[in-house]
């Protein structure tokens, strides 16, 4: 038997989870309370959140983290630390306003448009200060045309200027004069400049070192580490926007936008490029007349050194520090809708590498069932989100680096749950967790506990100070995870396709002319051809080993796929020439860039799925199509596991799945406690999932398990009496009637506004009490309790709520007591929670009695 198997079945499993614990400052004497609740939850380990204390990193918070550190231990349980008073990380405590010099430096431009031949005229020139330093000033000849475009070589000014003003002789045509500024303006305010080692060091000495004074002995123990929240270059609209491109078009070539810059990103730019690159800056918000080579080369030289020098200054020195002293560094950057290569930190993989855990973020409405092909309402930034980068890419982009990165041990991490409002209901909840498992992700930070309620600070809170009438289906969804980790975890991913990260492409090609990874990723996910991301950084370090890309963590892929892009850098193209030299096949997406040096491959995005299984390249096949099929494979000591998830809203999967391997295997129902011993010969295994169910397969011996086939021997629906205990006190039922059909009790001409729980009592009798007997609940709004014959059965926090009754049920009437509780949206009505369709709540359907 697979060894972790062993250990779930024995209640042996690892901690996964380290959910947020919301600081105010205001409830010292009710931490103990606060932690226990945490602990009650399943959870054994909690990430404090300093962002709502106001006493930060002085004598209030000492005094709050001395009762919560000693707490933790008496629990053996582990601390997280968010590392900033603010959100994002990068304020430092307050550090930065002290030190005023340490505050982040842009590249800005300002440009005017003359005309020519002109004798003698002048620009004025904006006052230099100390915080708005002229690096040059250039004229470049326009281009009569929409994108205001310029002759790629300029005329150099800077020395033209006297006292406030730009003196010139205009040759004949019209020129576009810029002037190029190293500025304070454009950046986050008292934020450190995450290019800067001795402005990140700022960060360092006022929140790490502090606690490692206060807290040394706790270091590596019960202290394990700290959590850097969305740190990011920040980069602003400085001017007039003429063409609004929106928030998340923060990148390069957007015109106006604040570039990262200080002296060192200029030198690397020039060891890069041979040359002196302030001639042309333009390039940086504009495009030039050339054939997009010269301006291909310079943008990825300036994004080259920017997202290296993050990496190096920000992420390396907090990861370096945090390893001398014994902890563990994790976190995320901003990647909302591909501000991962832009405005976040500008390369995902280089921002985040240094970590000891991957990290991503899923909050406020951005993975939602059955959104996957939509654009749809979020309630961050722009109020809409891209379905398809957020259920195709994101949590992709975790589980890739993890993957692929040794140090990282295949660990990667999700904020989850968190500003989805009170209406987040447990098999919601149960469908996010399951989305990002059959993912990779196998660390969560639940988002959060808070000790106020009503909190409207990023619900939901769990426990609700005592009022959450779902907290026992939250708790019993932190176990399933828990289990779920420790099963997937600690082996080696199996994908077919390395998919390459869309950065260097979009970095080199014109305005919007490079391809993002969300319709690849969608095209392979949706014919179950899994992949990986990869990176530039990442390829340099594979090899090509008999026609396979190949890690050093055991991975290996029959193929890499490039998305379109017109141009890419040369250093790109030669690591791909390469690739494809040593026998591995590269493709390009629908076209072959316009720079390529090499015999590029280009295949049509319709007809890669197709291509890449005539190939053979591919893991698993169906009997028939069903884009909403998840799986995950990874290997384990020589045992094949998988997780199968239906992500579709509307129908079941009940068909053959062909698999490339054979044997005995135990199929897991983990929410339910349900272990199958089956096996399968030519690899063909009966898939049977309801619409957002999922199940694990572990192939290996499967000795102590029965074979499992649930049949139906009746369904009824009982005369019943109902109780209701409102949110406000969850232990006082009240009669509300007696009924003998189900319906929603959040029905208009019932209880609308009802949150709590509501207690169904009824008998029913069973005569054959032969085989193992089970009672399904059908559907079920949101998470249901069953005590038979005075025997608690335990809670079911999402479909299929199935229990197993057989040491339960007694020949004849059996009392049945089902508790089935809400969410707290229809009390709080928080305006999160108007962004989710609230589903009914109650008994919905009938029950049924299932033998197997």
């Amino acid at each position: 038997m697979d060894k972790r198997l062993q250990e779930v079945l024995n209640n042996n499993y690892g901690n996964y989870l380290y959910p947020f614990y919301w600081q105010r400052g205001d409830h010292t004497h009710l931490i103990p309370e606060q932690i226990q609740r945490i602990y009650d939850s399943g959870c054994r380990a909690f990430c404090v959140e300093s962002r709502p204390h106001p006493e930060f990193c002085g004598e209030g918070w000492w005094r709050d983290m001395d009762i919560i550190l000693a707490e933790a231990k008496k629990r053996n349980m582990q601390v997280w630390l968010l590392d900033d008073d603010k959100f994002p990380t990068g304020h430092a405590g307050g550090a930065v306003a002290k030190n005023p010099d340490l505050r982040q430096w842009v590249l800005l431009e300002r440009h005017v448009d003359v005309v020519g031949p002109a004798t003698e005229i002048s620009l004025l020139c904006d006052d230099e200060t100390p915080d708005n330093r002229l690096i040059g000033a250039f004229a470049y000849k326009r281009n009569a045309d929409f994108k205001e475009t310029c002759n790629y070589n300029g005329v150099d000014l800077t020395n033209n200027i006297k006292n406030g003003f730009l003196h010139w002789n205009v040759p004949s045509g019209v020129w576009r004069v810029f002037f190029y500024f190293k500025s304070r303006r454009g950046g986050r305010k008292d934020y450190i400049d995450m290019i800067n080692r001795e402005s990140v060091k700022l960060l360092i000495d006022t929140v790490y070192e502090s606690h490692y004074k206060h807290y040394k002995e706790y270091f590596g123990t019960t202290f394990m580490g700290f959590f850097s929240d969305e740190p990011c270059f920040g980069n602003q609209v400085v001017g007039p926007e003429r063409f609004d491109f929106g928030f998340y078009q923060a990148k390069i070539g957007k015109h106006s936008l604040s570039l990262p810059y200080n002296e060192e990103v200029l030198e690397r730019m020039q060891k890069s490029l041979g040359y002196n690159p302030i001639e042309h800056f333009n390039l940086l918000w504009y495009e030039d007349d050339n054939n997009g080579n010269d301006q291909a080369e310079l943008r990825y030289a300036y994004m080259d050194a920017i997202t290296a020098l993050y990496s190096e200054c920000f992420t390396g020195q907090l990861a370096k520090w945090c390893k001398d002293h014994g902890v563990i560094y994790t976190g995320h950057i901003i990647e909302d809708m591909n501000c991962h290569l832009r405005d976040g930190a500008g390369h995902y993989f280089r921002a985040i590498r240094a970590q000891d855990i991957s990290g991503i973020d899923i909050v406020l409405h951005q993975v939602m069932p059955g959104m996957e092909r939509y654009i749809h309402t979020v309630t961050c930034a722009t109020g809409t989100g891209d379905g398809t980068f957020y259920h195709y890419v994101l949590a992709k982009l975790a589980s890739s680096i993890a993957h692929l990165t040794p140090h990282m041990q295949n660990r990667a991490m999700c904020e989850v749950f968190g500003a989805y409002g009170y209406g987040e209901s447990t098999p919601f909840m149960k469908y996010l967790l399951d989305h990002l498992l059959v993912r990779g992700i196998n660390h969560f930070v639940p988002h959060a506990f808070s000790s106020k309620f009503p909190d409207g600070d990023c619900p939901p809170h769990f426990g609700a100070e005592g009022q959450d009438p779902s907290f026992e289906g939250f708790s019993a969804l932190m176990t399933y995870v828990n289990k779920a980790s420790h099963l997937l975890f600690g082996g080696t991913h199996k994908a077919n396709v390395a998919l390459l990260y869309d950065m260097e492409g979009e970095w080199a090609s014109r305005f919007d002319n490079a391809m993002m990874m969300q319709p690849i990723a969608t095209a392979l996910s949706d014919n179950q051809i899994d992949f990986d991301i990869v990176c530039l950084d990442i390829l340099k370090e594979l090899t090509v080993k008999d026609g396979k890309l190949c890690s050093s963590c055991g991975e290996s892929f029959d193929l890499l796929v490039a998305p379109y892009a017109d141009h890419m850098p040369k250093v790109l193209l030669d690591e791909l020439s390469r690739l494809q030299t040593c026998g591995l096949p590269v493709w390009f997406i629908n076209e072959i860039p316009e720079n390529c040096n090499f015999n590029g491959e280009a295949v049509k995005l319709e007809e890669l799925a197709l291509k890449i299984r005539q190939k053979g390249w591919f893991d698993i096949s169906l009997e028939k199509a069903h884009p909403s099929l998840r799986f995950y494979h990874t290997v384990r000591e020589n045992n094949h596991i998988f997780m199968f998830v239906n992500e579709d809203y509307q129908n079941a999967i009940n068909q053959t799945v062909k698999l490339p391997v054979s044997g005995e295997f135990v199929r897991i129902d983990l929410l339910n406690g349900i272990y199958s011993g089956e096996s399968c010969s030519n690899g063909e295994l009966q898939l049977n999932l309801a619409p957002l169910t999922s199940e694990i397969i572990i192939f290996g011996s499967n000795e102590g398990f029965k074979k499992l086939c649930l049949k139906e021997v009746c369904s009824f629906v009982p005369s019943y009496t109902l109780e209701l205990a409102s949110c406000e006190n969850l232990e006082a039922f009240e009669q509300a009637g007696s009924f003998d059909k189900f319906f929603n009790v959040n029905s208009a001409n019932f209880k609308p506004e009802f949150s709590g729980k509501m207690r169904y009592t009824f008998e029913f009798e069973l005569s054959d009490l032969s085989d193992r007997i089970f009672m399904d609940l059908g559907e079920v709004g949101q998470n249901a309790e069953l005590i038979l014959n005075g025997m608690n059965l335990g809670i079911r926090p999402a479909k299929p709520y199935l229990f197993e009754i057989t040491d339960a049920i007694k020949q004849g009437k059996n009392k049945a007591v089902i508790i089935v509780s809400n969410t707290l949206a229809q009390k709080v009505k928080d305006r999160f929670s108007k962004f989710l369709q609230l589903e009914p709540s109650g008994l919905l359907s009938q029950i049924k009695i299932l033998r197997g």
